[in-house]
């Protein structure tokens, strides 16, 4: 019984704490709660403060983590469309990081995660491909590859059944 209600006081401490501490202006608070939910995999809890803080970073030595840590808790938290974004921020602001090829890869991957049902408006998932096959071409050796190479496959085999369709329509019509 008390095991439980031990449990759920932890639970509401740490939710009061959280709320106290998106809400304070403590940068360094929030930067160290923003890592510790990153690395407890609450990436929802994570992402929303890192948002507030990746711009008070900018320039600073920390600045690379926060960047790279606010996209990818986007990627976690399946929001590919801003994962997509913030991983091409963080190339165009860290072009020598060490997390340049994984950025790429996971921006290439959020703009797959996007595209649609063949039957549906391709855009996306040309800006995928696109996205994938630029990856493939600036990085042959990358340890991503195998995987970047499935992905612009199953992409180019969506592409060619919308095609097959549309191809049909015009037999039907003609």
């Amino acid at each position: 019984k008390i095991l439980p209600l031990l449990l759920l006081v932890l639970v509401l401490g740490s939710c009061s704490e959280y709320q106290k501490v998106l809400k304070n202006q403590d940068i360094k608070a929030k930067y160290e709660m923003a890592e510790k939910f990153y690395n407890e995999g609450d990436f929802k809890r994570a992402n929303r403060l890192f948002e507030q803080i990746t711009p008070k970073y900018v320039g600073k030595p920390q600045g690379e983590r926060v960047m790279f840590f606010n996209a990818n808790s986007y990627y976690e938290i399946r929001m590919y469309n801003d994962a997509g974004y913030h991983f091409e921020r963080f190339i165009k602001a860290y072009p020598r990081s060490e997390k340049v090829q994984e950025a790429s890869f996971m921006g290439a991957k959020s703009y797959a995660h996007l595209s649609r049902n063949y039957s549906l408006d391709q855009t996306d998932t040309d800006k995928a491909l696109l996205k994938m096959q630029n990856f493939i071409n600036t990085y042959p050796d990358s340890e991503y590859l195998a995987e970047a190479n499935e992905i612009a496959a199953k992409l180019i085999t969506k592409k060619e059944k919308k095609s097959i369709e549309i191809a049909k329509q015009f037999t039907k019509l003609g």
